[in-house]
């Protein structure tokens, strides 16, 4: 068992987490519970793990592995716990020695020091800006530095909501967009996402596809280039690297794709928070928030047109339209009324 006196390797923990879930989606693409509770309970070296659903102000034990402190199956309020109070107001809760806990007197809190537990921390499981679920760990003996575990399960916790089925409905799939301009490119990284996560994959042809506006608004995660102009929510996208080097945000080498994008893909279905308050002003489309940053920085349109691998002419006419929807007359009042607005 570790303790604070150990040398734990925080990122291989990491790793080693990641890893087996997406190890684990790939051959139980359904919800298995029971499975991730072995798995998160043999990576963190830890002697009891619950894996809880949370709604609200009530908690339901999905799966355990280790002796019996929750049973699986129970739905209770989350206030007979300290670790629950916490979790599910989205606060990670750990303590080295439960002994010494201030406060630590409720009933599931008083059941796990009768058990023997000397130690012990609950994670929260946070989707959509939600706290849908926990991982509550314990050990049976004191002095445990929870730093690494906490770690290592805060970065999977979108493989661990895709592995338990948490945030979405009843046989409803994670969605995710593939835009790519290179669509052999494009279908060869839809095809790693299915084969590792319970999704359905759109596919687009770079930022100028006529169904990019719908395949996006449909997504929960979006997959793009690093050569792909055009805007998305940043929470929702993972950028594939053709090339290694600098990075910025949720992004993965090309060549690396194999054995990365699933996590990747998973910690953005995690990661992405409710929705910004929409801008006031039009919706615009992708091609339109496009074309108007182009419009912003000065550029002709013959520059505009080679830069979106588009003629002139239909830089013009979508220019036009965009002008239409604004109510404006002219790249200025364009540019201005965008920016009082908050669309650039």
């Amino acid at each position: 068992m570790t303790t604070a006196d150990d040398d734990v390797d925080a990122p291989a923990m990491e790793s080693a987490l990641s890893g087996g879930l997406v190890a684990l989606l790939a051959q139980h693409p359904e919800p298995d519970a029971p499975l991730v509770a072995e798995l998160v309970r043999s990576v963190c070296d830890v002697d009891h793990v619950a894996l809880v659903d949370i709604d609200a102000d009530v908690c339901s034990v999905l799966a355990a592995s280790g002796p019996d402190l929750l049973t699986v199956g129970t739905n209770s309020p989350v206030a007979v716990s300290s670790r629950l109070v916490a979790v599910a107001a989205g606060r990670v809760w750990s303590s080295a020695d439960l002994r010494g806990e201030s406060g630590f007197d409720r009933p599931i809190d008083q059941l796990a020091l009768t058990l023997g537990f000397r130690a012990g921390a609950g994670v929260p499981l946070v989707v959509r800006g939600r706290t849908v679920g926990a991982v509550l760990l314990s050990c049976t003996e004191s002095g445990r530095d929870w730093s690494p575990v906490v770690a290592a399960i805060t970065s999977s916790t979108g493989l661990l909501a895709a592995a338990l089925g948490f945030g979405r409905g009843p046989g409803e799939p994670l969605r995710v967009a593939v835009v790519h301009p290179d669509l052999l490119v494009a279908h060869g990284l839809a095809r790693i996402v299915e084969r590792g996560l319970p999704a359905q994959v759109d596919v687009a042809s770079g930022g100028w596809d006529p169904r990019l506006d719908e395949i996006v608004a449909n997504a929960d995660v979006i997959v793009t280039g690093s050569g792909v102009d055009w805007t998305a929510p940043s929470d929702r996208l993972v950028i594939v690297h053709d090339e290694l080097g600098a990075r910025s945000g949720n992004t993965v080498y090309r060549d690396e794709a194999p054995a990365t994008l699933v996590a990747a893909v998973a910690r953005a279905s995690g990661a992405a928070g409710s929705a910004p308050p929409a801008a006031s002003g039009p919706a615009l489309t992708a091609r339109e928030s496009s074309l108007l940053r182009e419009l912003a920085a000065g550029r002709p349109y013959k520059e505009i047109a080679a830069r979106l691998r588009l003629s002139p002419a239909t830089v013009r006419s979508y220019s036009r339209g965009l002008y239409a929807k604004l109510g404006v007359h002219s790249r200025g009042e364009a540019v201005a009324k965008a920016s009082r607005n908050g669309l650039l």
